[in-house]
């Protein structure tokens, strides 16, 4: 990942870039959990909440890959693919993971 890049398309420094994802994984992961909560419960209102919100923070910080995984995330619940949107929970962890790794974490 090249953090300089993303945060000059954002027109800030990596510095603050890197700030807000770090504050971007925090979140998501905290989203993650209550995604999985309402899996576990098969509750559709905190899935769909939690990918929305792990779909626009993504996004506007430039990770489409997590961004999209949020979106189709969005659109299986509405749809009560609740396994496939187990499957893609995992891509979606894996992901920020990767975002982790490339912060030295």
């Amino acid at each position: 990942m090249d953090f300089k890049a993303m945060a000059s398309n954002l027109g800030i420094d990596e510095a603050d870039f890197i700030e807000l994802a770090e504050l971007l994984v925090i979140t998501s992961l905290s989203d993650l959990a209550a995604l999985e909560q309402g899996l576990a419960q098969g509750s559709k209102e905190p899935i769909a909440h939690a990918a929305h919100s792990i779909k626009g923070a993504a996004g506007n910080l430039g990770f489409t890959d997590i961004a999209a995984i949020a979106a189709e995330m969005e659109t299986l619940v509405g749809q009560g693919e609740f396994d496939s949107i187990n499957a893609r929970a995992d891509a979606l962890r894996q992901g920020l993971d990767a975002i982790n790794m490339a912060m030295g974490r």
